[in-house]
C-alpha cells in the first residue's frame, strides 16, 4: 500500500482535523498513542511528519522547569537531556517525540478528485496555513471557482489576519476554501465572496480524506447542515432565512443579497439604501432597492426598504 493509497478511516480524519485546528499543527507522539491506531495511519500516509529539533523534556534536577532538547549522548549514543548537573538518560524518548501535520500533503490528497490549475504546486500564504490551489470546474456550476485550503481558522485572531490577507488578494468570482478543522471549533464568520466549507461536510468516506466534487458542488447550493436563521453562500447567489432558499441570478443582486445577510450576521442589520447600490454598480436610474429587486419573491417579504435604510426581515 502506498502513501497515496493508504486507508484513512473516519477517526485519523478527525484527529487530523483536531491536529490541524490547533495553532502550529503539531502534536506529540505521547497524545498519539492515546488515539489506538489513527495515528499510526496518519503517520504511514504521510500525512504526520516527525519533527526531531522540537523534542523537549523537563530535568529532573531544574528547579525552574524549563524545558530541556532531547539529544543524543555523544559518546553513548542513548536518548537524553543534559540536566544542570549530569547528563540524564530519557527512558521514554518516543514518546517526547513531536509530530507535524504536512500541510501540502494533506491538502493535495484533500482535493485528489479535483483537477485544479495549480494542483501540482499550491502556491502557500500565512507561513503555509493557507494553500491557493487555483480554480478547478466543479459539476452543475457553469464558470470556475477558486480553490483554497486552509487550516487554524478558528480563533479570531487567526481568522483575522486570514480576513486581511483575503482583502490584499480578492477573488474574481466565487472562492471555496476547504477548512481541515474540525466541525467542534468555531465557524468562521461571514466572508464576502468566499465560501469556507468544513472538510468533514464534503468528504468522500470511501476515500476518507478526498473532498467529493458532486457533494461539494451541492453543498455551495444548499448550505451547511446547520445554517442557522440566516445563510448566504459567498457570492450571495443563495441565501437562507429560517432554512427557506432564495436564489439570485442577477450580478448586482448577488452583490446586494452579500452585503444585507454579511451585515445581519454582524449584529448590524440595517445598511444605507445609496450604499449598497454604490457597491452593486448600479446605474443611476436605480435609486431605490425596489428597481433592484422588485418582482422578485423575496422583495419586502424578507428583503426590506424604508427611507434609506434597508435590511433583511428575519
Amino acid at each position: 500500500m502506498t502513501r497515496s493509497s493508504s486507508r484513512i478511516d473516519p477517526a485519523a480524519r478527525r484527529l487530523l482535523s483536531s491536529i490541524a485546528g490547533t495553532r502550529d499543527g503539531r502534536v506529540s507522539a505521547m497524545a498519539l498513542a492515546h488515539k489506538s491506531g489513527a495515528g499510526r495511519q496518519l503517520i504511514d500516509a504521510g500525512l504526520l511528519v516527525r519533527r526531531g529539533s522540537t523534542m523537549a523534556t523537563v530535568a529532573d534536577d531544574d528547579l525552574d522547569d524549563s524545558p530541556v532538547a532531547v539529544m543524543a549522548h555523544p559518546i553513548t549514543g542513548h536518548q537524553g537531556h543534559l540536566g544542570n548537573i549530569a547528563w540524564q538518560d530519557e527512558e521514554d524518548s518516543a514518546f517526547r517525540r513531536v509530530y507535524v501535520l504536512d500541510m501540502v500533503s494533506a491538502a493535495k490528497r484533500a482535493l485528489g478528485q479535483i483537477d485544479c490549475s495549480l494542483g501540482q504546486e499550491p502556491v502557500p500564504y500565512l507561513d503555509g496555513a493557507v494553500l491557493d490551489f487555483g480554480t478547478a470546474r466543479l459539476p452543475r456550476r457553469r464558470a470556475r471557482v477558486g480553490l483554497w485550503v486552509a487550516r487554524g481558522l478558528s480563533t479570531p485572531q487567526a481568522f483575522e489576519e486570514f480576513r486581511q490577507h483575503v482583502e490584499r488578494r480578492p477573488s474574481e468570482g466565487l472562492r471555496v476554501v476547504i477548512d481541515l478543522d474540525t466541525q467542534e471549533q468555531r465557524r468562521a464568520p461571514f466572508l464576502k465572496g468566499h465560501e469556507l466549507v468544513a472538510l468533514s461536510d464534503v468528504v468522500d468516506h470511501d476515500y476518507g480524506l478526498a473532498v467529493a466534487p458532486d457533494i461539494l458542488a451541492a453543498r455551495l447550493i444548499k448550505g451547511p447542515d446547520d445554517t442557522g436563521p440566516v445563510w448566504v453562500s459567498g457570492d450571495g447567489s443563495v441565501l437562507s432565512v429560517h432554512g427557506v432558499l432564495h436564489e439570485f441570478t442577477g450580478g448586482k443582486q448577488k452583490v446586494a443579497v452579500a452585503m444585507l445577510a454579511g451585515a445581519w450576521l454582524a449584529g448590524d442589520p440595517f445598511l444605507p439604501v445609496a450604499r449598497v447600490l454604490e457597491e452593486a454598480d448600479c446605474r443611476a436610474s436605480v435609486k431605490r432597492l425596489k428597481d433592484l429587486f422588485g418582482g422578485h419573491p423575496t422583495w419586502r417579504e424578507v428583503i426590506r426598504e424604508s427611507g434609506t435604510s434597508c435590511w433583511l426581515e428575519v
